[in-house]
């Protein structure tokens, strides 16, 4: 009976390890007055909206926006755009968090390093 719960509590477990990531791993350098535009896909599960945040250190007239490709849609924030015409160089963050429905604590948690040369 023990070895019964045992490899039941281990099956349990092992269902609740599970990976979210985000692609790309990197992002593509961005040049002043040039449209950037980039997709980033989120896997491994549906994100939850509210848990959902980005932060940056850009400075507020960058002119560069990071928000879900399409609103209205059940996995909105699993897709996002990184878009816009960045006004200066430098090397800036982006930090995104999220969290995901039946993931118990699963979450992911990235920063990018967002590159804008002249």
């Amino acid at each position: 009976m023990y070895k019964y719960f045992l490899i039941i509590l281990l099956i349990l477990f092992s269902g609740c390890n599970h990976e979210y990531t985000i692609e790309p791993d990197s992002l593509p350098v961005a040049y002043v007055g040039k449209a950037y535009n980039q997709q980033l896909n989120i896997s491994g599960g549906r994100v939850i909206p509210y848990s959902f945040e980005v932060e940056t250190n850009f400075p507020s007239d960058m002119n560069i926006s990071i928000e879900p490709i399409d609103q209205n849609e059940a996995d909105a924030y699993n897709n996002l755009k990184i878009s816009g015409v960045p006004k200066y160089k430098g090397t800036f963050t982006i930090h995104i968090y999220a969290g995901f429905y039946a993931s118990g604590d699963g979450k992911l948690d990235k920063t990018y390093e967002f590159i804008v040369n002249e």
